[in-house]
């Protein structure tokens, strides 16, 4: 398969947070960032954005390209929320990932070893064009929360992998398994999904589906959730909320944007 590099490269914008915190957040660790360089991004999620805007995804792809193959484009992200954090992108224009992006995903987190975090609009996105942030980083939330099988039920299990759900008060569906067949049961459940939006994060041979009901779930968070924040990095752009920012803030906020557990 021709992935994408995992080495480091002078054209990727340094992780350069205003100040970091350590919180736990049901009995796990997580790590709050404050990065107001992130408010200059276009088309924000916040309340007031408009149903409507001209897409930035041709032009960036066209023009900020870091390595071309296989259909895919890699660029840099110019915000960054992690450390050597760049961007895949599908050279056609898809609004969600298909077989072939949910592929080289898995196996480029697999390979790195790093992590693979999608969002879409309604969960983060800035950008509707499908499109996963890879970074050669892991963080330990998910891998510490407690977990237990989930049936068969829900879609027809490729080979190989085994469903899970994190035991925690909202649905968070972990499919464990090599890089092609974890890739073949996401692509399956993003056809069971009955929310409009979700989070996926890719990390440690498993891929974490949050389904979601809510994006901005205010006053707990007051930004956009994303598959950052699932994944153990809540990123605020402003330091007032981050100082005041607690576990159980981040608790509630990571159930009323996501859906109750089955």
């Amino acid at each position: 398969m021709n992935l994408p590099p995992t080495a480091s490269d002078e054209r990727l914008v340094p992780f350069a947070p205003a100040a970091l915190r350590a919180l736990v957040v049901f009995g796990a660790p997580v790590f709050a960032a404050c990065v107001p360089s992130r408010k200059a991004r276009q088309d924000r999620p916040v309340e007031q954005r408009p149903a409507f805007a001209a897409s930035p995804a041709a032009r960036i792809v066209a023009q900020e390209t870091l390595w071309r193959g296989g259909g895919h484009v890699l660029t840099a992200n110019k915000y960054p929320f992690a450390r050597e954090q760049r961007i895949l992108w599908p050279e056609a224009p898809h609004r969600d990932p298909d077989l072939a992006l949910w592929t080289a995903i898995c196996a480029w987190a697999d390979r790195c070893p790093g992590t693979a975090l999608v969002n879409n609009v309604g969960a983060a996105a800035t950008i509707a064009r499908a499109h996963a942030h890879l970074m050669p980083e892991q963080l330990p939330f998910l891998g510490a929360l407690r977990e237990r099988p989930a049936g068969p039920d829900l879609i027809d299990v490729p080979d190989g992998v085994q469903l899970v759900w994190k035991d925690v008060p909202f649905c968070l569906l972990g499919a464990r398994g090599p890089a092609a067949a974890r890739a073949l049961a996401i692509w399956r459940l993003a056809e069971a999904r009955m929310t409009a939006a979700w989070n996926v994060i890719v990390q440690d041979g498993v891929a974490w589906l949050y389904p979601r009901r809510l994006e901005t779930p205010a006053p707990h968070f007051p930004y956009a959730l994303g598959a950052a924040e699932v994944w153990g990095r809540w990123c605020y752009l402003d330091r007032e909320p981050f100082d005041a920012a607690t576990g159980v803030d981040l608790e509630r906020a990571l159930v009323a944007a996501g859906t109750p557990p089955l």
